[in-house]
């Protein structure tokens, strides 16, 4: 691709804002092509062909070549008008272009080693045999009652424990103190905690769960209402959910290696905590 766009180039190209020298930019390498210079500042090839790939340009589209082209001087020479104005010198403006260049380098990082050390396909029929064996074939109908926080869901499975109160007895109870109702669903045993998908696989229809489930909008006691056969999905349906899965836990493994070998040297007091 690089010959033949730069056989376009050299036919759509017209030297814009030209200077006859050029302050060294820390990331342009001397064997990247310069297309042009805009007052002293260059525009090069890697730049364009990024935004060609980005736009879904292609070398044979010289009038989208020249539209990119004359976009990116625009933005060279906005840039020119701040620098000169002292803008890129600001606090913040300094911080976001470091926290830019962190999370492209980071981005390109974690897309190097996915294509390097992609999930095998090994890998990936553990994980979906793994999910089977955790949800042993079943779903289960919950009937959930929310509380506000785990010390209030923690002495109502108490009181039922210890026979003081039956699940509907709390639901009267809340719902007397004009709080949300029971609330039903299905789940499987995969998207609980193992703990709770546990004691749901140990349970009778009309047990109350005696652990209690977090979720966004609070803390859930559990009464299994009823089970059924799981409808499993095929590999196929669910290998590209699980190969995402593994990156992920792949990159987060990396990262937390990383934050350990790294040195960390603090600059500044650390203040004591009270």
């Amino acid at each position: 691709m690089r010959f033949n766009l730069l056989l376009s180039l050299f036919l759509i190209v017209t030297l814009v804002g030209c200077g006859d020298s050029h302050d060294r930019n820390p990331l342009i390498d001397d064997e990247d092509v310069i297309l042009v210079l805009v007052d002293g500042q260059p525009i090069t090839l890697p730049m364009l062909e990024f935004m060609m790939g980005s736009r879904g340009i292609t070398e044979d589209d010289h009038e989208g070549m020249r539209e990119l082209l004359e976009e990116l001087i625009r933005l060279q020479a906005v840039a020119n008008a701040a620098r000169a104005d002292g803008l890129d010198r600001e606090p913040a403006v300094r911080a976001r272009r470091i926290l830019r260049d962190l999370e492209v380098l980071q981005l390109r990082y974690f897309d190097r080693l996915y294509h390097e050390y992609p999930p095998t396909d090994e890998d990936i029929q553990a994980v979906y045999q793994t999910q089977l064996d955790r949800a042993g074939g079943l779903q289960y109908q919950i009937e959930t009652l929310v509380f506000p926080a785990q010390a209030d869901a923690l002495t109502a499975l108490a009181a039922v424990e210890e026979g003081q109160s039956e699940f509907q007895e709390l639901v009267a109870e809340r719902e007397a103190a004009g709080e949300t109702s029971v609330e039903s669903f299905w789940v499987g045993a995969t998207q609980v905690p193992e703990d709770v998908a546990s004691l749901l696989q140990a349970a009778e229809i009309g047990d109350v769960i005696g652990l209690p489930l977090q979720t966004p909008t609070g803390w859930r006691v559990l009464r299994l209402a009823d089970t059924r056969q799981a409808d499993v999905p095929s590999l196929d349906e669910v290998r590209e959910g699980i190969a995402r899965h593994l990156v992920r836990q792949r990159v987060e493994a990396m990262v937390e290696d990383l934050y350990e070998q790294s040195e960390i040297t603090p600059m500044l007091p650390l203040e004591e905590v009270e």
